[in-house]
């Protein structure tokens, strides 16, 4: 042993402890000594002992409870029983109580000196092997630890992740994994992938990478559909090497890319539209300026005037696209200041309707306002308000059939005060109504085919009203109008009367 040995020798007999002394302290032992059973046991719970020589017959604990006493304290140490009463059956009991070996009195320097060294060693490996359980105790703990670590941090990943072995068995997932894919049969691990996985494709894709380990593939991609057709999902496949290069099977990370598919088609559908609604005015207005310098009009001033005045019209609705454009972006950035005071709706609407009434004109659309006498007032951006009941009316023309009507109502509860826009127009088909405030979403059909617009007028009305903290409903039947509902917060303390015209 590297330290110096500590041995304790207890025995009744002052000559065989002074004897034991003087032969181990000259092989370089630390010694110490105990006349009897009782201060041989209070050394014990003292001091750490390498090895003990003790006798079996002592006054007070005899020597086979002291071996039973000692090995309670500490177990790895080395007992050698001395007794002038050796027996078959005394050897076997102390044995079985503990003991390392015996040595029968009287003894030789040299017979106890070969016996202590024994015991030693047997002490020192005893040892070893407690600290090389001890090592794999903690590193068996350590790798619980890892690989709980392991599992936290994949169940807590948004992203689907998937572990297969070399033979096929998916042997590790999360729960993203389980609800992207409607894994079935995830109660146990260590079965085929077709058990848990119902996607031809993507089983497809493991084997090829499980297939490919001598190759030098280092991830493969893929899209997913998975069940219903605009679910989709990316797969990202690789194979798992150990430090040393082997290979251990493949792994697979799954991201619901679905949304950002939906996003891409917007954009998709969005340049699109842009592009064909920007084209048909600009072809326009460059068609009447070619008409107007071809010199066709032959000096007539007010012929050109007029095809001058019809390409200002395209340029205004060019402009009016590219304000919505700008209105929706600052909206969405967060940059549009609000002047908030209190506005009284009703002159407010009234001054929109005698704006468009020309254009209603044309269409021979009849206005109705039923307004209340008295309406509170409303906490708003005047601009915003303009903005919004613009778009509303606006639409409720353009959308409109001719000779139609259009009729304008208030209502009042505890909390708000209503705004509801009615006409006898084309409708909206049930399936559209859920989508008619989502960006760029436009009613595609046979009646709006030749009526222009970006998509973004109601887009922006519903950010104005979420905004100024009310909300807007819509109700609407194909063929026989809609009603366009905004709810606005009043001022409860100030209530204003106010006298529609019919």
């Amino acid at each position: 042993m590297e330290n110096q040995a500590s041995i304790l020798v207890v025995d009744d007999e002052m000559g065989i402890r002074e004897a034991c002394k003087r032969a181990l302290v000259g092989e370089g032992y630390a010694v110490d000594l105990a006349e009897d059973g009782n201060i041989g046991l209070q050394k014990v719970k003292e001091g750490s002992y390498d090895l003990i020589l003790m006798d079996l017959m002592m006054p007070g604990i005899g020597g086979l409870d002291l071996i039973k006493k000692t090995n309670d304290i500490d177990p790895e140490i080395i007992i050698v029983v001395i007794t002038g009463y050796a027996t078959i059956e005394t050897a076997v009991e102390a044995t079985k109580r503990g003991a390392y070996d015996y040595l029968p009195k009287p003894f030789t320097p040299e017979a106890l000196s070969a016996l202590v060294m024994r015991g030693l060693e047997k002490r020192e490996l005893r040892l070893e092997a407690q600290k090389l359980h001890h090592e794999r105790e903690q590193r068996l703990l350590e790798l619980a630890g890892e690989k709980s670590r392991i599992r936290t941090i994949i169940g807590c990943m948004a992203d689907g992740v998937l572990v297969t072995n070399l033979e096929r068995q998916l042997v590790l997932w999360n729960a993203s994994a389980v609800k992207m894919l409607k894994l079935a049969g995830t109660d146990d691990s260590g079965h085929p992938l077709e058990r848990y996985i119902k996607n031809a494709s993507l089983i497809e894709s493991v084997e090829n990478i499980l297939a490919s380990k001598e190759a030098t593939v280092s991830m493969v991609s893929q899209e997913l559909h998975i069940e219903d057709p605009k679910s989709v999902l990316m797969a990202a496949m690789a194979p798992v090497r150990d430090e040393r290069g082997e290979f251990l099977g493949a792994v697979t990370v799954l991201r619901d890319i679905t949304k950002l598919k939906e996003i891409e088609k917007i954009k998709s559908q969005f340049v699109s539209m842009v592009a064909h609604e920007l084209r048909a005015p600009l072809a326009a207005i460059e068609g009447w300026l070619d008409v107007v310098l071809s010199g066709e009009a032959g000096g007539d001033e007010k012929l050109e005037r007029q095809w001058l005045q019809r390409a200002k019209e395209r340029s205004k609705s060019l402009l009016a696209m590219v304000s919505d454009l700008l209105e929706i972006n600052k909206m969405e950035a967060g940059k549009v200041a609000q002047k908030m005071e209190p506005v009284q709706m009703a002159q407010v609407i009234r001054k929109i309707v005698d704006f468009l009434k020309p254009e209603a004109d044309r269409k021979k659309i009849s206005f109705q306002m039923n307004l209340r006498d008295k309406l509170p007032a409303v906490p708003a951006d005047l601009q915003d308000m303009e903005k919004l009941f613009t778009n509303l009316v606006s639409n409720a023309i353009k959308y409109n059939v001719d000779h139609g009507s259009i009729t304008v109502e208030s209502s009042v509860d505890e909390n708000y005060v209503g705004f509801h826009i009615k006409d006898t127009g084309i409708g909206i088909a049930e399936g559209d109504l859920p989508r008619i405030f989502d960006d760029f979403f436009r009613v595609e059909n046979k009646e709006t085919s030749q009526i222009s617009g970006t998509g973004l007028g109601l887009t922006i009305a519903k950010k104005i009203v979420d905004s100024h903290f009310g909300h807007i409903e819509v109700t609407s039947q194909p063929n026989r109008g809609s009603t366009f509902s905004v709810y606005l917060p009043y001022l409860k303390q100030k209530i204003v009367g106010v006298k529609a015209e019919p």
